[in-house]
């Protein structure tokens, strides 16, 4: 008996070396008789390791091919450069006359005629109308099904309908495609940064969002040269959009697990566990077989002597909460919630409506699309790299707080008139313009990458995803709202810039921030009642203090 224990002892050693696992955060005498938060088990298994190092070069992948629709919708939808009628061409369309050819980039609005009274402009709100519903409903599948599977959905969705809205011949079909596309893409993109928030620490959660931005931006550096290539918005949609989509959704079926919060929320301990084991290994750390301080409650015959009655019922009564299906009346029934709620909405409204306002006024800076867009892009890509500074340096407040000065100061500069003889060169008062531009667009990549991480720490794992997704729902309307006030403001004032009105809802979010309250390094919460509990703490009960009960 004592000779067969020893050849198992000496296996396990034998195993451990050949493995070479690495040294975790702390270590236990036996994994199995002792109990840690979520917070903890992160910290073992390895923050910001190979695994979450995987899951975000995979992220990566699939917002550059996302990004390259979105961002590149300027170049899908872009009007004729020549129209010609008896032999005579000329650079704006006259709408009320017969137009006998179009000369130009095979694009949408070419092909279905979209270049007149704003039509163009409508199938890009219809997109973003679809991510404003998408961005409501996928939130409450997530927290009913799990985040792997709804984000694995919304890829699919998207990633197919571009796919056939490439081989589409009749315009309503391609008007559907699009709102089903930003339907799916849009839930995707609300659940991966619930994802992203929950898979991991503080560490990841801030290198990961960052790096979906820099990868977002510099989608505009690399795309103009595949629109080159392909000259088509069919061939653009199919080949370098919609077929890698489909193919990245294969790669994150293998490789994505489900969120641990998400599982706890729904006491899955055993599935939280075997999530937390493929992690350690997948990390090169000894296999994780932890106990949660959720399940407390199963061993209270045994706290209770080594715990206060008090801490042992709260965590109890934690536990009955984290059972309770919350959804999106908890952000309204709940002050504190729905004050912190209608504060995010007016801020992430005006992400959208900032980011893609200034997308589409492109062709107002005096100088060509193609180069605007490449010169924005490579701000966005440099002060996105530079978000990780401000995410790990300074509190999440003061940062916004900086972005939304920048944005009043740089909209104030646009409100300076262009002449009419400078249309056609470069004048002082366009080089304003295009400062103006610059500026908004490293304060809008900053902000939007702040606030995206702030959203995911202010709400809790039962109402994390109702939280990003009730934000980013009528944050869409200022998506939605874009393309058309943008083209109102081009077809009526002729050159006159769109981005003037950013600085009055700049001031106003300004003004909102004093009432959020700040999050930098602070514990995440998991429950409803996690925030009562926030001055108390549990202990670490292992396997030494069970042995005392026997």
């Amino acid at each position: 008996m004592i000779n067969s224990i020893k050849n198992q002892f000496k296996q396990q050693l034998e195993l451990l070396q050949d493995k070479k696992y690495k040294k975790p955060a702390f270590e236990a005498y036996n994994m199995k008789r002792a109990f840690v938060t979520l917070d903890q088990a992160f910290e073992y298994v390895g923050d910001n390791s190979k695994y979450q190092q995987r899951i975000t070069l995979l992220l990566c992948i699939q917002f550059l091919f996302y990004s390259f629709f979105v961002m590149g919708m300027p170049y899908l939808l872009q009007n004729p450069s020549k129209y010609c009628t008896d032999g005579i061409c000329i650079e704006f369309p006259n709408c009320n006359n017969r137009i006998d050819s179009l000369i130009g980039f095979d694009s949408i609005a070419k092909e279905f005629g979209l270049f007149c009274n704003g039509r163009k402009a409508f199938i890009a709100a219809l997109f973003f109308v679809g991510q404003m519903f998408g961005g409501f409903t996928f939130p409450i599948l997530a927290n009913i099904f799990g985040r792997r599977k709804i984000l694995l959905f919304g890829m699919s969705l998207g990633a197919v309908s571009i796919f056939v809205a490439a081989l589409c011949n009749s315009l309503l079909s391609l008007y559907t495609l699009f709102f089903i596309a930003g339907f799916g893409l849009s839930g995707y993109e609300t659940v991966v940064y619930v994802y992203i928030t929950e898979i991991s620490a503080l560490r990841f959660r801030s290198i990961a969002s960052s790096l979906l931005i820099v990868i977002w931006s510099s989608s505009m550096l690399i795309y103009p040269f595949i629109v080159d290539i392909l000259q088509s918005w069919r061939l653009l949609m199919m080949w370098s959009i919609g077929v890698p989509l489909l193919v990245t959704v294969v790669l994150d079926y293998f490789y994505f697990v489900e969120s641990p919060r998400w599982l706890i929320s729904k006491q899955q301990y055993d599935e939280c566990r075997r999530v937390f084991r493929f992690m350690s290994i997948f990390n090169k750390r000894r296999p994780f077989e932890f106990n949660f301080m959720e399940e407390l409650d199963k061993f209270n015959n045994r706290c209770v002597k080594i715990a206060s009655v008090k801490r042992v019922e709260t965590q109890i009564n934690l536990t009955q909460q984290s059972n309770q299906n919350a959804g999106y009346w908890e952000l309204m029934k709940r002050s504190k919630l729905l004050v912190q709620t209608s504060i995010l909405v007016q801020m992430w409204f005006l992400r959208y409506f900032t980011y893609y306002g200034l997308q589409f006024s492109v062709s107002t800076f005096g100088i060509s699309m193609t180069t605007t867009l490449r010169m924005l892009a490579l701000v966005e890509l440099m002060t996105g790299m530079s978000s990780l500074y401000f995410k790990l340096k300074y509190p999440r407040i003061i940062s916004l707080q900086f972005c939304l000065l920048t944005m009043i100061f740089s909209a104030t500069l646009a409100y300076i008139d262009v002449p009419l003889e400078c249309q056609g060169s470069l004048c002082w008062q366009q080089v304003l313009h295009l400062l103006s531009a610059i500026l908004i667009k490293a304060s809008i990549t900053i902000y939007n990458s702040m606030l995206n991480t702030y959203t995911g720490e202010a709400y809790v794992t039962t109402v994390r995803s109702y939280g990003y997704g009730f934000c980013m729902t009528f944050g869409q309307l200022g998506s939605t709202f874009a393309p058309l006030y943008v083209s109102y403001m081009q077809e009526i004032y002729q050159q006159a810039n769109a981005i003037t009105i950013v600085g009055i809802l700049a001031l106003i979010a300004l003004g909102l921030t004093w009432f959020l309250h700040e999050t930098y390094k602070k514990d995440m919460y998991d429950n409803l009642s996690d925030e009562v509990m926030a001055n108390q703490t549990l202990p670490l009960i292992n396997e030494i203090e069970l042995e005392e009960l026997r």
